[in-house]
């Protein structure tokens, strides 16, 4: 939204539902627009994002929006219907595969249904234009970084080798993400002079903790604040993506963090996520298992020193190619024309 506050005259936000503050927070920074919220709860708020939408729309020439939910199911109907372009930034999408439940599977066709009637759908993963129609408009985005992003890090200061190598891990904790494939792959390493800072909240929240209890390499820190998670990536030496790769709900989306891994310059590990060869000289790519995961841990940390300044530069320059201004030109070069 602050990209794109540059990029065109005036922006009518209507968002699910944030608190006063964030509110505040977006109204201070944009240049121009309206910030909108909709009610909180159920019927409440598909009722509430039309009404309101049907206000905005008539003034608007693109109407975009982040995922498919079901207050947005008809929007590309809608803006059809009112001869506006619609584009959808597609983060995610399981299909129906992914699920047992009949109620779920008919919500994934749906979501289908509604994603192929968009003007444009940007997508995290190739994999989701394999879903689409035809000839219609899709571009390959798989992720943006704020410019203000870069101003936390310098390049890596020469270390003590009696300090541990910091690897560092944020994130939803749950199978989705590969954290059991982490837990597991630590278990594999027998370097003791390493720890392992793991962040965020989720499913696998316990486990994490008794694994953090067993073993005190592990430093549990749970859900931070913004402030407190861009520290800890300041004070780490690489970053990991264990995220499951064998399991279906991973197959149409990209891991976001990557991004702000790059772009800190520091070492990256992870799983080989779909794209992953456009990746193939920023990260220290493995298999979805706890073997492979292990192992490449071990060459990352022995390799460390060697590696460290080679791969700052190198993930910087990189990472710059991403930046919101530079992705939403993109996007409105394919809905203008321009």
């Amino acid at each position: 939204l602050r990209s794109l506050s540059y990029q065109v005259k005036n922006i009518s936000f209507i968002g699910v539902p944030l608190s006063d503050e964030v509110f505040t927070e977006l109204k201070s920074e944009s240049q121009s627009g309206d910030y909108i919220g909709y009610p909180k709860k159920g019927i409440a708020s598909i009722l509430g994002f039309h009404k309101l939408l049907k206000q905005e729309i008539n003034d608007s020439d693109i109407v975009m929006c982040y995922n498919i939910t079901y207050a947005r199911l008809l929007l590309p109907f809608i803006c059809r219907k009112k001869r506006k372009k619609s584009c959808v930034i597609l983060a995610d999408y399981s299909g129906v595969e992914s699920y047992t439940s009949i109620f779920r599977k008919l919500y994934a066709k749906m979501q289908l249904w509604s994603m192929r009637n968009f003007d444009l759908v940007v997508g995290l993963s190739a994999n989701i234009q394999n879903k689409l129609k035809t000839k219609q408009k899709f571009i390959l985005m798989e992720g943006g970084i704020d410019d203000t992003f870069y101003q936390y890090f310098d390049k890596p200061k020469a270390r003590n080798e009696k300090d541990p190598i910091v690897i560092m891990y944020s994130g939803l904790l749950s199978k989705v993400t590969g954290v059991d494939l982490l837990l597991e792959a630590i278990t594999k390493t027998d370097n003791n002079n390493v720890r392992f800072v793991i962040t965020g909240k989720g499913e696998l929240e316990e486990l994490i903790q008794i694994a953090a209890g067993k073993d005190d390499r592990i430093d549990f820190k749970g859900h931070l604040s913004y402030e407190n998670y861009m520290d800890e990536l300041q004070n780490c030496d690489i970053l990991i993506n264990p995220r499951n790769m064998n399991l279906p709900e991973n197959q149409n989306n990209f891991p976001s963090k990557i991004m702000d891994y790059i772009a800190t310059g520091k070492l990256v590990v992870s799983t080989k996520f779909v794209g992953w060869e456009r990746f193939g000289e920023n990260i220290a790519f493995c298999q979805s298992d706890g073997d492979n995961l292990a192992s490449i841990i071990q060459n990352a940390t022995s390799e460390f020193e060697k590696l460290n300044d080679l791969v700052f530069k190198k993930n910087r320059e990189f990472a710059s190619q991403f930046a919101w201004n530079n992705q939403l030109n993109r996007i409105m070069k394919q809905l203008t024309g321009v």
